[in-house]
């Protein structure tokens, strides 16, 4: 009887570990895209300012570096519709900014759309 006790508990044991590894991957990797990965974006004075606080880095872009830029829309329902706006620099960094994720995002396309129009591709 006491051999069952033992089996059993080993078994929970083991079921616990294979939770702690499957989750554990997908946490960390949730953890770095939600909280290391967070910036703070400016445009104005024909300057990008990406500022990443939990990396304690921050990036200034002119203008002038901006390769191409690009306002995606895709259609997700009778009435709503996802936008992204997609800015790739010369040095081959980009950026993805989100209409639900950034509250400025319509002042950020309007800017570049003012700023860098020819920059937009088609």
């Amino acid at each position: 009887m006491n051999s069952l006790v033992i089996f059993r508990n080993q078994l929970v044991a083991w079921y616990n570990y294979a939770v702690v590894i499957v989750l554990l991957p997908i946490g960390l990797f949730v953890f770095y895209k939600i909280f290391i990965l967070y910036k703070i974006l400016k445009f104005g004075n024909n300057q990008i300012h990406i500022h990443y606080p939990m990396l304690r880095q921050t990036k200034v872009y002119l203008l002038d570096e901006i390769d191409q830029w690009t306002e995606n829309k895709v259609k997700t329902g009778k009435n709503s519709e996802y936008k992204e706006l997609q800015v790739r620099f010369t040095d081959g960094k980009k950026i993805n900014v989100g209409h639900k994720e950034y509250t400025e995002y319509s002042h950020m396309v309007q800017y570049l759309l003012q700023k860098a129009p020819k920059k937009k591709a088609a």
